[in-house]
């Protein structure tokens, strides 16, 4: 039975816009999202899919679906996600950023692309938590990112989570499926857990010198950069934690972590794991590996 935990962030892996439809492991995973991870009063993320040149704060007060891809089933196409909007939280951290002499805007039409409405499709399917969008800004470095992150955590201190949504791999060009883990792959996303969990934020914010294979993994940065706002986000909290590990397709690794509140952390969450059928490239894990 699983019980809900209180989260200050998470990082997670969305793959494909249709990872929640059918029964795979990643499939069962996101949607046991919503039993695990307790209600907050509103949530912040950041897609990898939403980058700008200013950080920039979604304000809308009802959120349109982006269906920002193509070749996919019938079905993803009629889906809506009509997410509330915080439009007064909007303009409170616009100008939070602003008294600290970091130049931002608020965009009132911009809906929620599918790196924002999946995971929030997964986490709350009734639409009843307003929704604040942050941008990814462009030239913004992984620090940067972690110091936006610490930021927005000390203007919402009280009950809010932040969902950094991206993928702790993400090579597209060599994604086959039923393709076995490519070594790269397996080399790049233990290195992640391992520096993670210990919370060595130097390695990973140096992580196209540091981490194996960074190139290979990443091509280009953005569906890693979620990552460290998520860190400085959850910059409190005793975590991370391993949520769920698996690689797609040969190169595209799900691996999510979540970063659960202090008093949280000897809380059980299921009981017991996720498992995949077949080869290791599909295993999950449902429960919680803490780290030291």
């Amino acid at each position: 039975m699983a019980i809900r935990r209180r989260f200050s962030a998470l990082f997670l892996s969305h793959g494909a816009p249709d990872i929640l439809l059918g029964n795979s492991p990643a499939a069962l995973f996101f949607r046991s999202l919503g039993t695990i991870v307790e209600k907050p009063e509103r949530v912040i993320i950041v897609s990898a899919h939403w980058q700008t040149v200013l950080p920039t704060i979604g304000a809308a007060s009802t959120f349109r679906t982006i269906h920002d891809f193509s070749g996919f089933p019938d079905e993803l196409y009629r889906t809506r996600y009509p997410a509330r909007g915080a439009p007064e939280d909007a303009r409170r951290l616009q100008e939070n950023l602003k008294n600290t002499g970091v130049p931002c805007q608020l965009d009132l039409d911009r809906g929620l692309d599918h790196g924002a409405w999946v995971p929030l499709l997964a986490l709350f399917p009734d639409f009843d938590v307003p929704v604040v969008p942050f941008s990814l800004p462009q030239g913004y470095s992984p620090d940067d990112l972690m110091q936006m992150g610490t930021f927005l955590r000390e203007s919402f201190p009280e009950n809010t989570l932040l969902i950094g949504s991206g993928g702790s791999t993400h090579n597209l060009s060599s994604y086959r499926p039923d393709r076995s883990p490519c070594p790269e792959a397996v080399a790049f996303d233990a290195w992640l857990k391992t520096n993670l969990l210990a919370k060595n934020s130097t390695a990973l914010l140096d992580f196209r010198s540091d981490a194996p294979d960074a190139l290979f993994n990443h091509p280009t940065d953005e569906h890693f950069l979620p990552l460290f706002v998520a860190m400085g986000f959850g910059y409190d909290t005793p975590g991370p934690v391993l949520l769920y590990e698996e690689i797609s397709g040969g190169s595209l690794s799900l691996s999510s972590y979540g970063f659960p509140l202090p008093d949280q952390m000897g809380r059980p969450l299921v009981s017991g794991p996720v498992e995949a059928e077949g080869n290791e490239s599909s295993r999950g894990t449902g429960s919680f590996p803490l780290s030291e």
